[in-house]
């Protein structure tokens, strides 16, 4: 074998490596779309089941119930599109490069508590 094909056979590896990846990225992004609208359903109809604990708990610790987990959701959402739409994430935050495995951890822990901070400033209390 010739280095020229020894390359063509790995870029054609890397090519069909990115293309599975972005397609098992979009079939999580319909998962957690699919999965928050079951979610708000089902939190539509709490009010269904017997006794008040369930309706109660709702109204009482709507942030901790409803809010943490949609949070994460949509975290876990932006974090994805972004890396389908733009490819491996990479930033720079002070001093501090983040790349490879690290950035999208660290760009998704921002994001989530940008939001769970701004669930806790508007929640009226």
């Amino acid at each position: 074998m010739s280095e020229e094909q020894k390359n063509l056979e790995v870029t054609a590896d890397e090519s069909h490596s990115a293309r599975l990846r972005i397609f098992i990225s979009w079939i999580v992004v319909i998962i957690l779309t699919c999965f928050g609208i079951f979610m708000l359903y089902k939190l539509t109809n709490f009010h269904n089941t017997s006794g008040d604990y369930w309706k109660n708990m709702v109204q009482e610790q709507f942030p901790v119930l409803i809010g943490l987990p949609m949070a994460g959701l949509g975290s876990l959402f932006v974090t994805l599109i972004l890396r389908i739409s733009t490819g491996p994430i990479e930033f720079e935050i002070g001093g501090l490069k983040f790349k490879g495995g690290a950035a999208p951890i660290v760009f998704w822990i921002i994001c989530f508590m940008v939001i769970v901070l701004s669930i806790n400033l508007l929640w009226q209390k």
